[in-house]
């Protein structure tokens, strides 16, 4: 989906090139013999002294075209300077806008709040309820199965059907899903809260496409980020809030007051949603026709993805293995290991949710500033992050009578995992080219939740097993430490084998590059030392901008040949295939992935059809 904002910078790109292109090609009435330079009376346009120099360019010397480009950069910048003036310019936020902008950020707060809130409450549905390890985990699966395939299609939902009917179609999956939920909660059902989980989570996944698709079209031009980042936070606060108040409302007004105030708050998301749109906030920019019209979303960029891209999905499989999981488990874990009581291990689990709070903005601006042209930066800080979440699991593996607290060890995961998601998302711009980012963030968040879904419903069955046949449940939350570590192992070398690939074939790429620019430069000398032929050959290429240099040349095959040669450089390189045998290889990997996603489905509805 197009930007907005590069939709209107194009349109006024468009338009300049129209002034610039009647202004300079209007001849001056008092012509001078042809040589001199550029008439310094000649007005907006700076248009040539000679009229025949203006009508054919045959005669232009390079200094004349040097003089001529700056004469256009003078007027773009006038031309920017009357836009930033318009009250009606894109990069003004209306009052409407803001409305909007604000309501939009709200989408997602009662969805977040709902996704930690069994997190805490592990411990007491245990007593409530009677539930399992493996029931519990089942509940937890129950939320994010859903997400092991829409993201692969919540991007073609919303260009199909418009960002208005997908949000009331989301919003209301999800409030109707909290609906189920507190349902189950009230008659202490454990299917009618899996139910209610499953459907809030179709409608989870896509209405963050839905949120971050506004987001984008609401922001005015050079806040993309800072607008994204709001997004992004309310719904982490949300999450934060929801894993240090679950317990205590319990405490206070039952098992149901947790779930009442979830389902409140999805209420609230929903009719925020149904305001922005009944009051027509921000209509003029969300609207679902014009330059945000529906568009077809092809899947021909999956032949062209290469080694390192799936070499990087593997890395996702084991990131999300140990995420998500533990994030569910913590407080349980902690409680068994330390002797917590419920309040205090529900507070050492809610600060695992801080850490991305505080450090998305810090992490956003370092790789935005220290390498946004090279995955090195990104890669170095990933390390780090996966080092801090392993010294949480050996900690935490560590015998008690050593340790004493949690405290270090649950810091240390809480920066580790609140910098590293962010940075998993970022590595996918910094390998693919953009019209291949989009799909490349549907794969990897389909596959990090498969592996997520999975592992946690694997660990479920593990507690179960190992309370029984390892000597309690001290044991066997132990022993799921270990596991947790020894994957967050693999984890690390593959990030690092990672790193090492990619920069072996970045650097291919760039001097594959290098060699055709220097093939470029070589084919265009002939523009300085015969220039008139280059400018005879084409009489409006003066008018260009300096981007465009690159088209002058002597030969018109030529042209064409470097067109084709350029045409694969626009953007990242590393990710992609390189021969018929790595988009072979990619393809199975596809068909693995697919795969995946089965075997999740499979497992969970075996699972619960056995312990629900």
């Amino acid at each position: 989906m197009a930007s907005p904002i590069r939709t209107s910078l194009r349109e006024d790109h468009d338009e300049t090139s129209s002034l610039l292109s009647n202004e300079c090609s209007t001849p001056i009435r008092k012509p001078s013999p042809p040589g001199n330079r550029l008439s310094r009376q000649a007005g907006a346009g700076h248009a040539l002294d000679s009229p025949s120099a203006v009508a054919g360019g045959a005669h232009l010397t390079p200094q004349q075209v040097v003089s001529r480009r700056m004469s256009q950069a003078r007027l773009l910048r006038s031309r920017s300077l009357v836009t930033l003036n318009d009250p009606d310019s894109d990069r003004l936020l209306s009052r409407s806008r803001l409305f909007a902008l604000l309501a939009v950020c709200t989408l997602s707060i009662g969805s977040h709040f709902t996704m930690y809130l069994l997190g805490p409450l592990k411990s007491r549905l245990h007593k409530e309820l009677g539930t399992s390890n493996s029931q519990f985990s089942l509940l937890v699966s129950a939320l994010n199965l859903n997400s092991t395939w829409m993201p692969l299609v919540g991007g073609i939902l919303v260009s199909r059907f418009g960002t208005k009917w997908s949000s009331i179609a989301c919003t209301g999956s999800v409030l109707f899903g909290a609906l189920v939920l507190f349902q189950g909660v009230l008659h202490f059902s454990i299917v009618t809260m899996a139910l209610g989980l499953f459907l809030f989570g179709l409608g989870m996944t896509p209405l963050m496409v839905v949120q971050e698709t506004l987001i984008a079209r609401l922001s005015p031009g050079g806040h993309l980020g800072l607008s994204l980042a709001l997004g992004l936070v309310s719904g982490k606060t949300a999450s934060f809030i929801s894993a240090s108040v679950s317990l205590p409302l319990a405490e206070l007004g039952g098992d149901k007051a947790p779930f009442l105030v979830a389902l409140l708050l999805c209420a609230g998301s929903f009719m925020a949603n149904i305001a922005r749109l009944a009051f027509g906030w921000g209509a003029e920019k969300t609207s679902d026709v014009g330059p945000h019209a529906k568009r077809i979303v092809k899947w021909d960029g999956l032949s062209r993805l290469g080694d390192v891209f799936w070499l990087y999905i593997l890395l996702n499989l084991f990131c999300g293995a140990i995420w998500q999981p533990f994030l569910h488990l913590s407080a349980n874990l902690v409680q068994v290991r330390y002797g917590l009581t419920e309040q205090q291990a529900s507070f050492n689990a809610s600060v695992l949710l801080g850490g991305a709070i505080i450090l998305y903005p810090i992490v956003g601006w370092i790789t935005d500033h220290y390498g946004p042209n090279t995955p090195r930066t990104t890669f170095l800080l990933f390390l780090g992050t996966s080092v801090l979440t392993l010294f949480c699991y050996v900690w935490l593996s560590l015998p008690v009578s050593f340790t004493h607290t949690p405290w270090p060890g649950m810091i240390a995961w809480a920066l580790g995992h609140g910098a590293s998601t962010l940075l998993l998302v970022v590595l996918i711009p910094r390998i693919l080219p953009a019209e291949l980012v989009p799909l490349g963030l549907g794969l990897h968040k389909a596959l990090e939740v498969c592996a997520s879904t999975l592992c946690q419903t694997l660990s479920g069955l593990w507690l179960d097993w190992a309370k029984e046949h390892r000597g309690g449940q001290e044991n066997a939350a132990h022993s799921l430490l270990v596991i947790y570590a020894a994957i967050n192992v693999v984890q690390f070398v593959l990030a690092y084998a990672l790193w090492r690939f990619e920069r072996a074939r970045r650097h291919a790429c760039g001097r594959r590059h290098a060699a055709i620019v220097a093939s470029d430069e070589y084919e265009r000398l002939p523009m300085y030392g015969g220039g008139a032929e280059a400018e005879a050959s084409s009489p409006d290429s003066a008018l260009a901008d300096d981007d465009d240099e690159e088209d002058f040349s002597d030969d018109g095959s030529d042209d064409s040949e470097r067109k084709d040669t350029h045409e694969d450089d626009e953007g990242p390189q590393s990710g992609l295939a390189r021969n018929d045998a790595e988009k072979a290889r990619g393809k199975v990997f596809f068909k693995m992935g697919l795969g995946l996603i089965l075997t999740v489905w499979v497992v969970w509805i075996a699972t619960a059809w056995k312990k629900l």
